[in-house]
């Protein structure tokens, strides 16, 4: 298990949100150009990915290549089978989470356990599993190596399914026509996955696999599936980085928690004028559709008539977008108090021998107070009791807090090492003032000792 010094110690309530956790899936061919290739190329990304999982990884004497600043895990060779998928995380992702690699006995499948206790997504999130595989052609006919049953595990943390499943189905290639042997061979796949609930991230009829004859087609092999306590944080399925010789694309994933997206600007209905909008889609004159429409035409006329209509929308309505600081529980009661009240303080800020000011602030202030806890007490009540079996510890967390740190809390120690030092300092103060302690030299040329007495 790869350990973290600073997983277990610390003040964790001053840490920062979390930030997107980005991924690259990637076939190498067994190429050590493709490798070379697709690590060179994160200098095209803002950041390099925290985790590359690829299929395929080149081997030499039974030993992976390795690259800067990325840490490699990859199934043991034994019994003579070379690795055939590889984990490489980013040494500054690393150095924040504790993670555990899991094998099955097998070189064409493993796993990694993440762990951290701040949350990847939330708070609540603080473990997920990533599983890698690449599965061939079976020993019988329509079956794969690796079995539906280890890809697509019943496990109560969030997990991502990802790989070369050298599969084809029409969910994630629907405009192609495929065999009825094709159909058998990835149909366990892909019931297995909708019975646990799994969602496939790809993008439907984008081709992860070109081949390099003329006479093979092209096909989305490459396939990743989240399960439903990891499908609300998926955030993007893109191909950004360029070829690196192989007949996969690289493919990025990219993980946030919803509230620290961007959120879209939405209208906001309530400040729409009504009126005014009323006036001007009365007067709008929709022209008559094509008497004899082509796609083209009625194309055309559809959109044309429909950017009358929404334009209209857009002019009486302004638009609204939610911060990161912004409140579930807000309303505009609390902010006219609030605007009640910063002008009976500014009043009051220019004549402060005018008692009437002064008590007219404290009132204002009393009753904005009053209401921003009366708005938190209602949300919170109506949070309980929407609360499902999955939110209801969630709740439990929000109201009892979090819990006491494991290790005793000193004064400029908040990690394990330096909790160590701190205490060693302390009961042993010669350590700090004499440094450390050696041993007295042995005396040289002493005379042996005599056998009786002189």
């Amino acid at each position: 298990m790869q350990h973290n010094p600073s997983f277990w110690g610390g003040e964790q309530a001053l840490l920062p949100p979390p930030k997107p956790f980005t991924l690259i899936q990637h076939n190498c061919l067994g190429s050590w150009d493709v490798f070379l290739s697709r690590f060179g190329s994160f200098t095209q990304l803002a950041q390099p990915p925290s985790i590359v999982a690829l299929q395929d990884p080149p081997v030499y004497r039974g030993q992976l290549p390795s690259f800067n600043l990325f840490k490699v895990f990859s199934p043991p060779t034994t019994g003579g089978c070379k690795p055939r998928v590889a984990f490489y995380v980013y040494s500054s992702f690393l150095s924040t989470i504790s993670l555990l690699p899991r094998f099955f006995g097998r070189g064409d499948v493993m796993a990694l356990d993440l762990f951290t206790p701040n949350g990847f997504f939330n708070p609540s999130t603080t473990g997920f599993t990533i599983i890698n595989s690449y599965s061939t052609k079976g020993r019988a006919n329509n079956t794969l190596s690796v079995p539906p049953e280890i890809m697509f595990p019943s496990s109560p943390l969030p997990t991502l399914t990802l790989g070369d499943f050298n599969i084809h189905h029409p969910t994630a290639d629907p405009l192609t026509t495929f065999k009825e042997d094709e159909i058998a061979t990835s149909a366990p796949y892909f019931d297995r996955a909708t019975d646990l609930g799994f969602s496939l991230l790809n993008t439907p009829g984008v081709f992860t696999r070109f081949s390099m004859s003329l006479v093979g087609r092209p096909g989305v092999l490459d396939l990743a599936f989240a399960c439903p306590l990891l499908s609300p944080y998926f955030s993007e399925w893109s191909d950004p980085l360029p070829s690196s010789g192989s007949d996969h694309i690289p493919i990025l994933l990219r993980f946030e928690a919803p509230l620290f997206r961007a959120p879209p600007p939405t209208p906001n209905w309530v400040l729409s004028d009504w009126p005014a909008l009323d006036t001007s889609l009365k007067a709008t004159v929709i022209s008559a559709p094509p008497p004899l429409p082509t796609t083209s035409s009625l194309d055309l006329w559809l959109s044309t008539n429909l950017g009358k209509v929404t334009s209209l929308f857009a002019l009486h309505t302004p638009m609204k977008r939610l911060t990161f600081r912004s409140k579930p529980w807000w309303s505009e009661l609390p902010s006219v108090l609030r605007k009640a009240y910063n002008s009976a303080l500014r009043s009051s800020k220019r004549d402060r021998f005018d008692a009437s000011l002064l008590a007219s602030a404290r009132a204002a202030r009393s009753s904005y107070f009053k209401a921003i806890k009366k708005a938190k007490r209602a949300h919170w009540s109506s949070f309980l009791a929407s609360a499902t079996p999955q939110t209801v510890w969630t709740a439990k967390r929000f109201a009892v807090g979090r819990p006491p740190p494991r290790l005793p809390n000193l004064a400029g120690a908040s990690t394990p090492p330096e909790l160590n030092k701190a205490l060693l300092d302390h009961f042993f103060p010669w350590r700090a003032s004499r440094g450390h302690r050696h041993h007295p030299a042995p005396v040289q040329r002493m005379p042996p000792a005599g056998t009786g007495r002189e």
